[in-house]
This record gives C-alpha cells, sequence and structure tokens, in this order.
C-alpha cells in the first residue's frame, strides 16, 4: 500500500478570502491543448514510475540472495525513506538554486546506470552485499532529487488548470506500477530471471531521460542566483516562508496529526492475517482492493476538484480517509475490509494529488523546492513514530487493532473539521495574486 500520508499545502498570503471551484481544471480542451513534447513526457515519466513499481521488490530479493537479514532486507526495502532523510532538506535548497530540469536529467541518467550496474552485478555473479546496499541507497537519494525537481517541472510545463490533470496523470502511472512492478518482478524472480527485472529497470530510466530531452526546449532555464548567499540562509528563507502564512500553519499542523494518525495503515496486513484470519490469498486481495482504490482517486481528483474546489476537497477527502480507516475496526469478512481500503486509498490519492497542485500553483517558483522537501520530510518524519504508536497501542490492547484503527480514523475526521473551521474555508483560490 503506498503512503497513508500527503504533503499539504497552503496560500502564499496572510489574508484569507473565499476559494472558487475552478471549473477550468478539468475541461477537455485543457488536454487538447497540451503539446506533444509535454505528452512525451508524461508518457516518460509513466515509464519511469514502472521502474520505481519493479524496484519495490527487485532490491529487496536481490539483497535477500545475499543474506537472511530481515533488517538488511527492510532497509534495502526503505532506500527511499533513508534517503528523504540524508539529503532530503538540501535537495529542496539545490533544487531551487540550480535549473530543475538539468536536475532531472542528471538524475536519471545516475539512476539508470545504478541499476545498470546492479544488473552487471547479478549477471556476473560479483554482487557484494555492501556493494548492492550502496547503490540502493544512492539511487534512493537521486530519486530524492528527481522527485523534488519534478514537481517544478511538471509546473512550469502544465500552467494553471492542466495542472491537476498531468498530476492525475502521473499519479495513476504510480498506482499502476505499484501494482503491476512487484507482479512483474515476482514472476521473474520464480522464473529465475531476476536480473531481468533490474535490467528493465535501468531501461525505464533510460525512456524517462528521453522524454527530458525531448521538452528542454520547453522548460524555462532560469539563471542561477550569484552572490555569497550560503545554502543555510536558502534553508532559512524557505523555512521563514513556511511559517509566515497562516493558512499553512494549520495545514502543517493538519498535515502532522493526519500523518501520524494514518499510519495505522500499516497494521492492515496485521489486521487482515491475524484478528480475521485470511490467508496469504486474502491479504493480496485486500491489498489488490487498495490499489483499485489509489487508481480510482488518479483518475477521479481532477474532476471533482473542478466541482468541489480543491482546499475544500483536501478537507473533505481526509475526512472520508478517516472515516474509511476507523470503519475498519467494524469490519469482519475480506469483503468489508477489501471495500474499507478502497475507499480508504480512494480518499488519501485523492486529498493527496488535490494538495500537490495546490501548493505547486500557490508557491513561487522559486521556493517550490523548499517548500516540498520540507512537507515531505515532516511526513516521513511523522510516518515511523505513527507506526511506533499505533503498534505500542496494539500490544497493550492484547493485540486487538480495533479500537485503533477506530480511534485513528475518529482523530483524522475531527483535525479534518477542525482544520476547516481555523481557515481552511477562508483559503484564497489558487489563480490569485502571491
Amino acid at each position: 500500500m503506498p503512503k497513508a500520508g500527503f504533503p499539504l499545502v497552503s496560500r502564499p498570503k496572510a489574508g484569507l478570502s473565499r476559494l472558487s471551484t475552478a471549473r477550468g481544471c478539468a475541461s477537455s480542451a485543457t488536454m487538447r491543448g497540451v503539446s506533444w513534447p509535454s505528452r512525451v513526457f508524461l508518457s516518460g515519466q509513466a515509464i519511469s514510475l514502472l521502474g520505481d513499481g519493479l524496484a519495490v521488490l527487485a532490491i529487496p530479493l536481490l539483497v535477500l540472495d545475499l543474506t537472511r537479514s530481515p533488517l538488511i532486507s527492510g532497509l534495502s526495502a526503505a532506500s527511499m525513506t533513508l534517503g528523504y532523510l540524508a539529503v532530503g532538506l538540501p535537495a529542496g535548497v539545490l533544487v531551487d538554486r540550480l535549473d530543475a530540469w538539468r536536475v532531472l536529467v542528471t538524475m536519471d541518467a545516475a539512476r539508470a546506470a545504478a541499476f545498470a550496474v546492479l544488473y552487471l552485478l547479478w549477471v556476473t555473479g560479483a554482487a557484494r552485499l555492501w556493494v548492492i546496499m550502496t547503490i540502493a541507497l544512492a539511487a534512493g537519494a537521486a530519486s530524492v532529487f528527481f522527485e523534488t525537481a519534478l514537481v517544478v517541472v511538471v509546473k512550469d510545463l502544465f500552467p494553471g488548470p492542466g495542472l491537476i490533470r498531468a498530476n492525475s496523470a502521473l499519479e495513476l502511472a504510480s498506482q499502476a506500477g505499484l501494482v503491476a512492478g512487484p507482479a512483474i518482478v515476482g514472476v521473474l524472480a520464480a522464473a529465475g530471471a531476476l536480473g531481468a527485472a533490474l535490467l528493465a529497470d535501468a531501461l525505464t530510466f533510460a525512456v524517462s531521460l528521453a522524454s527530458l530531452i525531448a521538452v528542454r526546449r520547453r522548460v524555462p532555464h532560469p539563471a542561477r542566483p550569484t552572490g555569497l548567499r550560503s545554502l543555510a540562509a536558502d534553508f532559512r528563507a524557505g523555512i521563514g516562508y513556511l511559517l509566515s502564512v497562516r493558512v499553512l500553519v494549520i495545514m502543517t499542523v493538519v498535515q502532522v496529526i493526519v500523518n501520524l494518525c494514518l499510519a495505522t495503515e500499516k497494521l492492515m496486513f496485521y489486521y487482515a492475517k491475524v484478528t480475521l484470519g485470511l490467508g496469504a490469498a486474502g491479504v493480496g486481495v485486500v491489498v489488490a482492493a487498495g490499489g483499485a482504490g489509489g487508481i480510482a482517486g488518479a483518475v477521479s481528483a481532477s474532476w471533482l476538484a473542478a466541482r468541489v474546489g480543491q482546499v475544500r476537497l483536501v478537507v473533505l477527502a481526509v475526512g472520508a480517509s478517516g472515516l474509511a480507516i476507523g470503519s475498519v475496526a467494524t469490519t469482519n469478512s475480506l469483503i468489508a475490509l477489501g471495500a474499507a481500503n478502497l475507499g480508504y486509498l480512494w480518499a488519501i490519492t485523492v486529498a493527496s494529488l488535490a494538495n500537490r497542485t495546490y501548493r505547486q500553483l500557490i508557491v513561487p517558483r522559486h521556493l517550490l523546492g523548499r517548500v516540498t522537501s520540507t512537507v515531505r520530510l515532516l511526513f516521513l518524519t511523522a510516518d515511523p513514530v505513527g507506526v511506533v504508536i499505533a503498534g505500542s497501542l496494539t500490544a497493550a490492547l492484547g493485540g486487538n487493532p480495533r479500537p485503533v484503527f477506530a480511534g485513528a480514523g475518529v482523530t483524522v475526521a475531527i483535525t479534518a473539521a477542525a482544520g476547516w473551521g481555523a481557515g481552511l474555508r477562508r483559503a484564497g483560490p489558487p489563480g490569485g495574486p502571491s
């Protein structure tokens, strides 16, 4: 299942006004106006996201061929998270300083090379654990830079109403990759062809690189800042901006609370297998239902944003995710649990897309990298804390996670309502002046 949390965004102005519905977000004319290079870009990124799905399982399986340690296998699977903890904040500062398109090109080339090397090591039998882990962590760090710069480049290529459709297309590809990627790797690994998955991963990043080259003339290439301003000063400026906006402060508080509570989703496997007694096939059905919910969320987000408005949609979707995760506590069958997980992933995907798009539209371009990396780092900090809290509470309740799911759901719904009452209902439209 994808991550429970999402980076919340807000309007960069102290005054708060009514949010318009922005119905143009989902108009068919928007996508008809997308140029051929931009379509090539989206296609390339969709293939790259399939590569991310392949890597989710390929690297841990490669590590398990060398060691049976669950700790090391877990660390290899968490290379992206470890990358954010290591370089998340400097990545935002550097992306804001550098040419975002060139950052994408460099990181794609680095990731293609990394997985090509992993393939060669596997084919030649020269793989060593420390080498695999080093390459995996380096690829994770490169992905951090890539994802941070991607937010900026997508804003450049799809200004205004087309932005949420572009984000929805990328999210749809991401959800599909998370479903198809591990399945493909599992089949290849069972056939003794794990190396083919590593090679395919390298090729997906090469395709992404080609798509970036195709749009190089469409992306702004601003001059690099000059002077002696330090990276620390740039970072302080980004933090100062985040703290200077009332709505952004409200959104950040909501984000932290919601991410802490929705980390309870990590107990879904335990609940399905231990509490309900479902077998491996049943657990797979629950996970697949969540994947279907994520895909449905990616498809419906732009349509809903056009009719509800992005900030209102964020609040409604967050509240719906709380109700869905809370309803897990009442389920007693495979069908009921699958339906709850489907609704939960649908709601959290919609909320994530609405937030991401609102942030891209509102935050000034020269601060977008820092804002993006900061809120993502906040999520990654809150998520493991929430997992520890949820797991500890379940253990204290004698292994019964039902009250934990119920409590998390109620808290998320109350938090969404509190955020709305505290000022989000007066948030201005994303098309307004900064």
